[in-house]
């Protein structure tokens, strides 16, 4: 396989065929969640000393929803509520379709056949219960595997904790269990990760139910061991390049953006700041969603391809390709 023509047969599918980056968007951004973790504060500290001591109710005591909650206030907070549930039930199957239409869209791209937005959407919602059953069980394969590993590790360390006070064994103990426990997280998730690209266009593509294609996809990774590792490799390498020029490039419209605002700041014009800072933002956050958008079609269709080659599915030759 050649990694440059995948690289650039990539490209120009992202390139050529706009319409794609509709469900680029919500693919990139929903598989970019997959990836963040939430990190717990912790319970004690100089903060709940603030609020213990009372030093706070005066600044809170100044909010004018201070007191009693009125009917009002709850019949607004249950339709934000509501709204906010809707807005993410609707996204997430906004993620699940876009998985199973840029999938299917990219692999017909890539046989010659010409496709538009409404045939990726189609080729979405008709794959949507199977990849939505994909999503949720590779969901709980990832959540067992975590607690399988996590929690071995956590108990040694508590047991440590517990049956001593010593400050070095302690730090050691932590610092064997880090030790452990992050490259085996990698290795067993980044295995995972590859596994899951590859289920995923198996059930899109070859239309293989959910159980089967975890099976499927495990035996194209240890089929291809070096190939799919290399192949995540040249990924992340790319992601990390892509993140950087756009984190640089949004630095430097964002400065000429918000120069004007900053100058009115600093003037302590404040009505004026806050309202060329809106303009600002506006004018910014298309950039911003424009380009998560071509990065979310770019991943999703080099690993189309990428699963395409290392399976020998055939296709046309790139002079003869429909794009």
């Amino acid at each position: 396989m050649n990694y440059w023509d995948l690289i650039r047969d990539a490209f120009w599918i992202t390139l050529r065929n706009r319409y794609l980056w509709f469900f680029g968007f919500f693919a990139g951004v929903g598989g970019a969640s997959d990836f963040n973790s939430n990190f717990p504060t912790g319970g004690g500290g100089p903060d709940n000393e603030f609020d213990r001591s009372g030093a706070s109710a005066p600044f809170f005591g100044q909010f004018p929803f201070d007191g009693p909650i009125g009917g009002v206030e709850v019949a607004v907070g249950i339709v934000l509520v509501l709204l906010a549930l809707v807005l993410f039930v609707i996204f997430l199957a906004l993620v699940v379709i876009s998985n199973g239409g840029l999938a299917d869209s990219v692999a017909a791209i890539e046989r010659g056949e010409r496709c538009r937005f409404g045939s990726t959407w189609r080729a979405g919602t008709s794959r949507f219960w199977r990849v939505l059953g994909y999503c949720i069980l590779f969901f709980l394969i990832g959540l067992a595997l975590l607690i399988a590993i996590a929690a071995p590790i956590g108990l040694v360390v508590a047991a440590v904790f517990v049956g001593t006070e010593a400050t070095g064994a302690r730090v050691a103990t932590v610092a064997l269990a880090a030790l452990v426990a992050i490259p085996l997280l990698i290795v067993v998730f980044v295995s995972l990760s590859i596994i899951a690209q590859f289920a995923l266009r198996e059930i899109v593509i070859r239309g293989q139910r959910v159980t089967s294609s975890i099976g499927s996809g495990l035996h194209i990774f240890r089929q291809n061991l070096g190939r799919s590792i290399l192949v995540w490799l040249i990924q992340i390498a790319l992601i990390i390049v892509a993140t950087i020029t756009v984190l640089v490039a949004s630095a430097i419209v964002g400065l000429i953006l918000f120069l004007p605002t900053i100058l009115l700041a600093v003037a302590e014009l404040t009505t004026a700041a806050i309202f060329t800072g809106i303009i600002a933002g506006v004018i910014l956050l298309p950039f911003l969603i424009i380009a998560t958008a071509v990065l979310g079609t770019f991943n999703h269709a080099y690993w189309t391809l990428a699963y395409l080659r290392i399976t020998g599915t055939e296709s046309v030759p790139s002079s003869s390709r429909v794009v």
